[in-house]
């Protein structure tokens, strides 16, 4: 950068630069249900790009029908819908690629727009997987007329990642003109992931990326 705050870390890597954001938790709780559950953010996060939610399950469950409450500017909270009469609880965090003014004293940091990229009050979070590759399992019949296509991939679950819902909220392409639904199934039995599709005309290859992050001090 031509002028401004650069900080390196020990291995010369760049932690904080007034003209980057970094990925910063806005908020973070727990949340816990039956057939589903969601969360309120404790305030309106502001961003105009739905913030990123990620979750982390506290025993094998089904997540799907994923939504962000809100609207541009105005997000207010997330839910999601799991298997009826099943209880299922966790840990949820909220981040953006802005901070949000907490602490009472320290640092912090703007860019050249009067963004706050910096607060010393919030933590931040970091990217710390993704899977873009899949192995295909099958296909079963619904019984409602569509069709349960699955995929896995080597997935430790024990490692304190979060998964992010936000790509689980949205629809995969059927081959000519019908969408399918994304399930994410987290099963601590089998340590894996199982991301699944239910639709009339899906594909037996599958796309889209799960990705991880944790919190960070």
């Amino acid at each position: 950068m031509p002028y401004g705050l650069t900080f390196t870390n020990n291995n010369d890597v760049v932690t904080l630069d007034s003209e980057f954001s970094r990925l910063v938790v806005l908020a973070k709780g727990t949340y816990s249900g039956v057939g589903g559950a969601g969360a309120s953010f404790p305030f309106v996060i502001t961003t105009q790009e739905p913030p990123l939610v990620f979750v982390r399950p506290g025993q094998s469950n089904t997540l799907c029908f994923c939504k962000l409450s809100g609207g541009p500017g105005a997000w207010t909270g997330f839910s999601f819908t799991g298997i009826a009469g099943v209880g299922t609880s966790g840990n949820w965090f909220a981040a953006a690629f802005q901070s949000k003014e907490i602490a009472t004293f320290g640092l912090r940091l703007w860019d050249g727009n009067s963004k706050l990229l910096f607060d010393n009050g919030t933590a931040c979070a970091q990217f710390t997987r993704t899977i873009t590759g899949w192995s295909y399992l099958g296909s079963s019949p619904t019984g409602q007329g569509t069709s349960r296509l699955s995929w896995t991939a080597y997935s430790p679950l024990g490692s304190g990642d979060y998964m992010l819902l936000n790509n689980i909220a949205m629809d995969v392409a059927g081959l000519t003109s019908r969408q399918g639904n994304q399930y994410a199934v987290w099963d601590y039995g089998n340590d894996r992931l199982v991301m699944q599709v239910v639709g009339v005309d899906i594909s037996t290859s599958y796309y889209t990326p799960v990705v991880f992050a944790k919190p960070i001090s």
